[in-house]
């Protein structure tokens, strides 16, 4: 049963990185309003070069936000993470000695180089 939730888990996980990175790399567009550059990216109908969509002032001022409120939080845990002491990916491992296995050194050596 843990495996299956597990798998579940992986799938659902593997779908939303897919569907993000194929929103962020497939639909990123700019707007040019009074003189400021807005970047963003998000599914839309309409060709690459005339989007055919608009934005109003409030939109971009979301979009400001929640770029600038998604990166301050991921700064802010990547710190507290980082104090703690906590591995991002991997846990560091202990190595494996196999017991009742001695190490056995011969003193072999290269032959010389004559």
């Amino acid at each position: 049963m843990r495996n299956t939730g597990r798998n579940i888990t992986a799938s659902l996980l593997l779908l939303l990185f897919v569907g993000y990175w194929s929103s962020v790399t497939l639909f990123p567009h700019v707007h040019r309003i009074d003189g400021h550059v807005f970047v963003h990216s998000h599914p839309f109908s309409g060709s690459s070069g005339n989007p055919g969509h608009n934005h109003t002032p409030q939109q971009f001022q979301l979009i400001a936000h929640l770029s600038l409120l998604i990166a301050t939080a991921a700064t802010f845990v990547a710190l507290v993470f980082g104090q703690a002491g906590a591995a991002f990916v991997f846990g560091v491992r202990k190595p494996v000695a196999r017991r009742g296995m001695p190490v056995r050194v011969y003193g072999l050596r290269a032959p010389p180089l004559d």
